[in-house]
């Protein structure tokens, strides 16, 4: 009592504040927390709806092509099918697994990227086979929509090697040219420039197709994500393509630049800086990605 009585007026009025200001302080705080923690709800509530969109649509992608290859190939083994009618079914099964291996694929390295399993195996590859052989790959594609692709190779023809790692650049590369062929409307053309210079290897894919708009570039990098989703949308995919390309090139250590406008199609650049092999990696990886060969470029066989 007697300390209570000794504390003049203008001691309480500054204690009454200083209470008051601490108290709104944490009321600031807590605020903020439960506005912090709606933003994370609602950012949990959308990835499960992306991942819930994603599962159904890839279950589709997954069983679509699985379904066609089995009533095909039942059809081939029954001996029903005269000799025209069996390469047309074989083309079809070609044309399915390849699609359903591309997309798995990528599946897997979402998957490998997400746990942080990825990474680094440099070696010594050839750009111009490699751009040959995923073009090759992706032939059936360009030929069913009559697209004629243009290829303009800097590349001297006697400086094709580049070290770096081969299997991951084979993935970005070949999700690009997947979406140039993919975006592209029938009876267009895609452009392909590769270059090497000061160490730098820059591989630029042209599509004259659909074009992305501003609000969708904001969405390129986002798993499971595409520019059209649900039942309605015109295009085949899982979504995964550009930020599994994004991811990889991070950890190769090269760049992704787009250009894009609606309706005049896009272009998208990889820059990507030469790494150097370490002294265990004395093998060469070939233009496939798959393939080892002899480090010296003189004694390669493609």
């Amino acid at each position: 009592m007697n300390n209570i009585q000794n504390i003049t007026d203008e001691e309480l009025i500054h204690e009454f504040n200083k209470r008051f200001g601490e108290n709104n302080e944490k009321n600031i705080q807590y605020k903020e927390l439960i506005k912090e923690l709606a933003n994370v709800n609602s950012k949990l509530v959308a990835s499960e709806k992306l991942k819930t969109n994603f599962l159904s649509n890839i279950r589709n992608e997954i069983n679509n092509p699985l379904a066609a290859v089995l009533e095909l190939s039942r059809n081939i083994s029954d001996g029903s099918c005269n000799e025209e009618k069996t390469k047309k079914f074989a083309k079809i099964i070609h044309s399915e697994i390849f699609s359903l291996e591309f997309q798995l694929r990528n599946i897997f390295f979402s998957a490998e990227a997400e746990a942080g399993e990825l990474s680094l195996s440099i070696v010594s590859m050839d750009v111009t086979k490699m751009i040959q052989n995923v073009i090759a790959s992706f032939q059936h594609l360009i030929t069913k929509k009559n697209l004629s692709l243009l290829i303009s190779n800097n590349i001297a023809s006697t400086d094709t090697i580049f070290e770096t790692d081969a299997e991951k650049l084979h993935v970005i590369l070949s999700n690009l040219i997947a979406n140039a062929i993919q975006y592209s409307d029938d009876c267009k053309s895609i452009e392909i420039i590769a270059e090497i210079s000061d160490h730098k290897l820059k591989v630029s894919i042209k599509d004259y197709g659909l074009g992305i708009d501003e609000k969708n570039k904001e969405l390129l990098f986002d798993r499971f994500r595409q520019g059209q989703e649900g039942s309605t949308k015109s295009y085949t995919g899982h979504g995964l393509g550009l930020s599994i390309s994004q991811s990889l090139l991070e950890i190769i250590n090269g760049e992704l630049i787009i250009e894009s406008e609606p309706g005049k199609g896009s272009v998208f650049t990889i820059v990507l800086h030469e790494s150097k092999k370490t002294d265990t990696d004395d093998i060469v990886l070939s233009n496939n990605g798959n393939d080892f060969l002899f480090q010296d470029p003189n004694s390669m066989i493609f």
